[in-house]
């Protein structure tokens, strides 16, 4: 299916990325990216090279007569209009992938993702939002939601344009770990900490939007009421986001009261039996850096020589998770179940 997407950060360059070099995102193509503000030309030197995860090993060019993009050898129209409405999109679209991180609240006219299906001609028939929704916007996640075939089903089927969002990369990565021990041994209670690698909302200077970024500050963090309410469960949790200036790759800590008493054994078992087995990773060194989750496609890499349990009960897991293409590569996942179901 051909989508388009509105945004040309972090996200949607690891989107151009792995739906490129992937194959099995080979039925997603993208037909049309918005930029608002960046040039194509500036565009396709952060398609080429990332700061924080290398050379891309994609061939890209620009034809700048038709304002195309060539990726791998296939075009992708390139437009940059700031406002949903005015963005026109190919005819042959039908699936947007909003990546901006602004419209993503319906309860805001200035921040509605449905503002994209009052543009002129537009075919958009579904948006997906890559990143947690507000408002009435549902979050989903691909093998963590428990009714993702029927309520996706059911959104796709009724003929009426449909927004979801895809939750958090922080949420990707936590919400294995706490659904696994939930599910094996009951969560009394639970404390998330993660030490977040540097997003766009905060400011090279002390400015308005906080602190310079070069500090660690303290920030609150959506992941715990994210992780109850796709998992549509009740686990007591709170939690606490500090965040670096790292480039990417970011820490995860789940420390949990258990219902039953655990060994490590267990714990390792418990995680390597999950429905969610093949999206952990393993740490194959001693303290891993921030710098070796880059490029990782888990939603978290665990760090079993880091577990820690005290008084048989309380458990302490450790991990770490790219919050740039790991994440990125679970919610192609929820992408590819979307347009299953669109097709």
């Amino acid at each position: 299916m051909k989508v388009g997407i509105n945004g040309t950060g972090l996200i949607t360059r690891a989107l151009v990325k792995l739906i490129a070099l992937n194959e099995e995102f080979k039925d997603i193509e993208i037909a049309q990216i918005n930029g608002r503000s960046m040039t194509i030309d500036r565009l396709k030197d952060l398609l080429l090279y990332s700061s924080s995860q290398g050379h891309s090993n994609l061939d890209v060019s620009v034809n700048s007569n038709s304002k195309e993009l060539i990726v791998n050898g296939k075009k992708i129209k390139y437009t940059a209009d700031t406002k949903p409405e005015d963005i026109k999109w190919l005819p042959e679209i039908e699936l947007l992938i909003e990546a901006t991180g602004t419209f993503r609240d319906d309860s805001k006219n200035s921040k509605d993702p449905n503002r994209h299906f009052k543009a002129e001609n537009n075919n958009l028939k579904g948006i997906v939002i890559t990143a947690p929704g507000k408002g009435s916007i549902v979050d989903y996640m691909w093998v963590a939601s428990p009714d993702l075939e029927e309520e996706i089903t059911a959104v796709t089927s009724t003929g009426k344009p449909f927004v979801i969002g895809a939750a958090s990369c922080t949420t990707t990565a936590t919400i294995p770990i706490v659904d696994t021990l939930d599910d094996l041994f009951g969560i009394e209670s639970c404390y998330l900490t993660t030490v977040h690698a540097v997003t766009r909302s905060q400011d090279i200077l002390d400015g308005s939007k906080g602190w310079c970024a070069m500090d660690t500050q303290l920030h609150t963090t959506g992941a715990t009421k994210a992780t109850n309410k796709v998992l549509k469960k009740s686990i007591p949790m709170d939690g606490i986001a500090f965040r670096t200036s790292d480039k990417a790759g970011s820490f995860i800590q789940i420390d949990a009261v258990l219902n039953k008493e655990v060994t490590k054994e267990d714990l390792l078992e418990a995680f390597e039996n999950s429905k969610y087995k093949d999206s952990f990773a393993y740490s194959t060194v001693t303290n891993p850096p921030s710098s070796y989750v880059r490029g990782n496609k888990a939603m978290v890499v665990l760090i079993p020589d880091e577990f820690v349990i005290i008084n048989k009960k309380r458990v302490i897991i450790k991990g770490l998770y790219d919050n740039e293409e790991g994440y990125t590569h679970h919610l192609l996942h929820l992408i590819n179940f979307v347009i299953s179901k669109m097709t």
